[in-house]
């Protein structure tokens, strides 16, 4: 019965760490230390063959401890999945879904014996640290998933710019009518083309962005410059006053005087404000006003884009700047878009130190602001 309560008492202890460990392979050295000073080994410990392949021991070092190929021909070669002994090793399959993946061992200073007590232990932490090296592979299938769908993003609107960029220039001679006059039809026709040629131009560019641009897994470094957001927002709504006429909306500017010249990324930062924009003459009824401003506030700089359209519920403002998320709404399935501006809109934020939100209410309207730090490194440029 006190030996029950024994292992009822370390598992108790290996589940209390399993539970209070974020990451989890931040787990297997407490619990390979608390399994050496329970089975009196003089070095413990576990390996796994494939991605992540890891080799993590405790207690003193062994000289003699076969390589990793070594450990994993020595426990593939085994008949029976159950502890083996030889020399002074104990070495035990790990196990998930039938599968070999891994092994733990304890090495002693003489040749062991297998009393149940010590397989009764062995057999506790081996099942206790499977859960944890399960949440280890499948997060390293994530991650992996998630470098080779950024390279194949990367690679793939890397690809599609060259025939868009040709596309758009044979689309705009027709339509110039340098081959030949097109009658109302083939003119219409041409425009439609032009339209498509657009969207995929702007849906490989988010695509592009977004990988880039994110602050977790994105290769883009910031190239920072004297950056000018008032002369930048002026421009902005210059480009944007054609889209805007054509669903008689007013572009509005609201810049505060005393807005200084910052350092940072101008090419980020203009695609963002550029987004916020986009999204704003996409969603806002015809008719109606944008606003956009820049003020300074709390040693920070406050970029919004103000409209007045439909407005957005509570509970989809916490999604807006995920990857990929659009809010479903009957009145927007005339827009096209890939659920990326906004993420693109935060990740640019970020990357300067800053944040990105909405203010919002349902029939009144939305204001968008990104944030930029005054900090030193965006008044005068210091770092990356």
């Amino acid at each position: 019965m006190a030996q029950v309560q024994s292992e009822q008492t370390i598992l108790r202890e290996v589940l209390r760490i399993i539970a209070t460990t974020p990451e989890p392979v931040d787990v297997i050295p407490p619990v390979l230390e608390m399994m050496q000073d329970v089975t009196r080994a003089r070095t413990v410990g576990i390996f796994l063959f494939e991605e992540p392949r890891l080799l993590l021991s405790a207690g003193d070092a062994v000289d003699d401890l076969p390589e990793d190929e070594e450990l994993q021909q020595i426990v593939l070669d085994l008949n029976e999945p159950v502890e083996v002994v030889f020399n002074c090793w104990v070495l035990c399959q790990i196990k998930l879904k039938g599968e070999i993946v891994g092994g733990l061992f304890l090495v002693y200073h003489d040749t062991v014996t297998l009393t149940d007590e010590l397989t009764d232990l062995i057999t506790m932490f081996i099942n206790s640290l499977t859960t944890v090296i399960s949440n280890l592979r499948m997060i390293a299938r994530h991650e992996k998933l998630g470098r080779n769908q950024s390279e194949f993003m990367r690679i793939v609107s890397h690809d599609l710019r060259s025939p868009l960029t040709s596309m758009q220039g044979f689309a705009s001679m027709l339509e110039s009518g340098m081959v030949g006059e097109l009658n109302e039809k083939q003119a219409h026709f041409v425009e439609k083309i032009l339209s498509g040629i657009s969207q995929m131009t702007s849906l490989v560019e988010n695509i592009q962005d977004a990988g880039r641009f994110d602050p977790e897994t994105g290769f883009y470094e910031m190239q920072r410059t004297q950056c000018d957001l008032t002369e930048m927002v002026h421009r902005i709504i210059k480009n944007h006053l054609l889209p805007a006429e054509k669903q008689e909306l007013t572009l509005r500017a609201m810049i505060a005087d005393d807005i200084p010249i910052i350092y940072a990324d101008a090419n980020m930062l203009e695609r963002a404000i550029t987004n916020l924009v986009d999204n704003a003459i996409k969603y806002t009824p015809n008719g109606r006003e944008i606003q956009i401003g820049v003020k300074r506030q709390d040693e920070k700089i406050i970029v919004s884009v103000k409209d007045n359209g439909l407005g957005i519920s509570p509970e989809h403002q916490k999604l807006l700047f995920e990857r990929h998320v659009r809010i479903p709404r009957k009145e927007h399935k005339r827009v096209k878009g890939s659920g990326l501006g906004l993420f693109i809109v935060r990740s640019v934020a970020r990357r300067h130190g800053g944040n990105a939100w909405v203010e919002s209410e349902e029939g009144v309207g939305s204001t968008f602001y990104i944030s930029i730090p005054l900090n030193e490194e965006n008044l005068f440029g210091d770092g990356q």
